[in-house]
This record gives structure tokens, sequence and C-alpha cells, in this order.
């Protein structure tokens, strides 16, 4: 299989292109083929020359580079026709013809299992050269130092092109992967936006739903108790007041993105409050149950479970009419189970308007689940659950 290098055609290997190009016409043209008077010697060294410039090209240009066909082409061809060139001169002077391609063979030469290709070559060809002029002094020696410099040069010159290549490269992903994460952090900026619009909303319809619906329930009785009583009317005209300014606090609360007031209090009692509120102003039989213990929660399990409590208790008694409502909180050790069941009107068809929709969702944000059961004449029961996931210990 053919090495191929991982880098496009950059202007050092037009450079070296152009100059082995220069070095083949003019060895071939000037310096080698005029040396030889036999015509037939002249015909062989000009096809020589001639496969010497097309063959390696077909595997070192531009759009391909296949370093290993390219340098086995350039080792046959350049080494066959150094051998040759030996045989008929027996002179030193025949190891300049091996500089230029030992240069382009270290500057290919990039990749580890190639590295060693050009040393091996400059050995091979001072063994060469050796035999055949049959001598060994301070030339000969002269000549293997110019070939390991010109190797080394070469393979340092393809280095740097590597290393800048590479550096050209990592700057490119670091743009493109800057690129990704500004459009990842746009997207997660408008979904936080989307998010929190959502939760503002749901709070806000769940607070002031639950706040008006205990509201106007009490002013429609207040005609009645005025006629009654004027002095109980006053008081309960009172507390209908602190419970709007009640609702107004939560409010505020909301859209300064505040927990609401009841953070500090245990779910249980949050819920108790919550109860009490309801009966003393709406006058609903309300029962409350809770089994087991309760044990350490989040923050934004409390709110949801709150939050579904008054959406269902606006619901049975501003939609279902209920005279009697019973809610069971039931603490278990994998999840978590609120019910809120009603003797409502009841419905064979629930549709989930935005209340019953923002439950849903709230649910579902802690891989919760909502059921709904109702019929008609036969009441509503609004099933909440939520999993309780717990951080698996690590045995080392």
């Amino acid at each position: 299989m053919s090495q191929t290098l991982d880098r496009k055609w950059t202007w050092l290997d037009s450079v070296f292109f152009y100059i082995r190009f220069l070095w083949v016409c003019y060895n071939g043209a000037s310096g080698i083929i005029p040396l030889f008077s036999d015509a037939s010697d002249r015909i062989l060294l000009f096809i020589w020359f001639v496969l010497l410039l097309l063959v390696p090209y077909i595997y070192y240009r531009p759009g391909c580079i296949k370093i290993s066909y390219y340098l086995t082409a350039e080792f046959l061809l350049t080494g066959s026709l150094f051998i040759y060139l030996m045989y008929q001169f027996h002179t030193i002077g025949v190891y300049y013809f091996l500089y230029l391609p030992i240069l382009t063979i270290g500057f290919v030469c990039q990749l580890k299992p190639l590295v060693w290709v050009g040393p091996s070559l400059i050995v091979f060809m001072f063994m060469v050269g050796t035999w055949f002029i049959h001598i060994f002094n301070y030339s000969l020696v002269e000549q293997l130092v110019n070939l390991t410099i010109f190797y080394i040069l070469g393979y340092s010159i393809g280095r740097v092109a590597r290393i800048n290549y590479k550096m050209k490269e990592l700057i490119a992903s670091i743009q493109e992967k800057n690129k990704t994460l500004e459009q990842y952090s746009e997207r997660i900026e408008e979904l936080t936006i989307n998010e929190e619009r959502h939760r503002v909303s749901q709070d806000l319809h769940d607070t002031v739903g639950h706040i008006f619906t205990s509201v106007i329930t009490s002013l429609d009785a207040l005609p009645f108790l005025i006629k009654s009583n004027k002095n109980e009317a006053e008081t309960y005209i009172k507390e209908i007041s602190n419970m709007a300014r009640k609702g107004l606090d939560d409010v505020r609360h909301t859209i300064h993105q505040l927990a609401p007031h009841q953070e500090n209090l245990s779910l249980t009692d949050s819920i108790k409050h919550l109860v009490y509120d309801f009966i003393k102003h709406t006058g609903t039989h309300t029962d409350l149950h809770i089994e087991g213990m309760e044990f350490d929660l989040g923050n934004r399990i409390k709110i949801t479970l709150i939050r579904c409590l008054q959406e269902s208790l606006t619901n049975a008694k501003r939609h279902g009419q209920a005279q009697n409502i019973a809610i069971k909180l039931t603490f278990n050790p994998d999840q978590l189970l609120l019910e809120i069941s009603d003797d409502g009107i009841g419905s064979n068809q629930i549709s989930l308007g935005f209340g019953l929709s923002s439950m849903k969702d709230r649910l579902a944000s802690l891989h919760g689940n909502l059921v709904i059961q109702s019929s008609q004449g036969k009441g509503t029961k609004v099933i909440c659950t939520i999993p309780i996931i717990k951080e698996k210990k690590i045995t080392i």
C-alpha cells in the first residue's frame, strides 16, 4: 500500500518540483548526454532522462502525493542511472549527480517508516561508488558527508513545511470549533431564555390562578355574610385583602426570579399551609393524608409538587365545583406520589389547557409522570409521581 501524505500541495512542493525539473533538463541536455559520442548511448540516455523526468512526477504532483511510489520510481531511475554513470566513468565526480535527488528524498520522507529511506540510499550509493572506483580516501568521505548534509537539509525543510501545515490545519480546526461553540452558545442562550419565559408563565399562571380562585370564591360568599354578621364580614374582608397581598408578593417573587417565600419550609409544611389557606378562603372540605417519612428534597421538586397541588385545587373548585377534596402525599424510597381526588362534576374527556400542560412539563423535567382520571358525575383524580434518583456508590 502506498504512503499518502495527509497534506495538500504547498508552495515548497512547487519549488522542489521546478528545481528537479531544471536539474533533469540541465543534466540531460548539457551535463551528461554530450559526454557520450556514440549515438546509441545518447538515445539510451535521452530516453532515460525522459523517464527520470516524467515517471516520478506521476506520483508527486499537485493533487497526488504518493510517497512510496515516488521513492520507488526515484530510486530505480536515478539509482540505475548513477550506477551506469559510475560504471562508465569510475570517478568521484559522479556523486554530484545524487545531490538534488537526495535533497528531494529528504524533503518528502516525513512519515516515520520512510525517514530511514534517505540514509539507506546514501549508504547504498556510497557502497556502490566505493566498489566501482576501488578507492577509499578523503574525497570519498567528503562525498558521503555531502550526501548526508543534503539529506538532512531536505528533511529539515520538509519538517518545517509539515509543521507549518499542521499549524494551519490546527488553527483552521480551532476556528471551526469556535464557530460551532458560538452557534451552540447562541442556541443554549435561546433555549434558556425560552425555558425561563415558560417557567415564569407557569409560575404566574399557577400562583395568580390559585389566588384569584380563592378571592373570587370568598367574594361570592361575602354578600351573604354581610347580611348576617357585619363584624365577621369586616374580618373576612381583611382576610381577603391579606390573601390578595400574598398573591401579589408571589407574583413579585416570580417576576424577580426568586424562589417562593416558603422555600425554607419542608414540603409537608408547605402543603399544609397551602391546604389551610384553601380551606379558609373557599370553605371546601379538604382532607390531607401524609404517608412515610419526609427526606431531603431538592427545591425544584418541592416547587413542582406545590404548583401541581395549587393547579389541581384550583381546577377542582373552579371547573369541577367540588365540595370535598382528598389529598394524599406518599414518601416512598424510590418515588414521591401526590394524589388529589375530588367529588366534582368530572368529565369524560380531559383537555390539557395551559395549567395542566405546565404540570405535565414540570413533572416531565424531573422524569415524573402525570395521570388524570375523570368521568362525568364521578369527580376527578390527579396523580403526580416523581422518581427519586439516588447516587450509585462506586466500589474500587
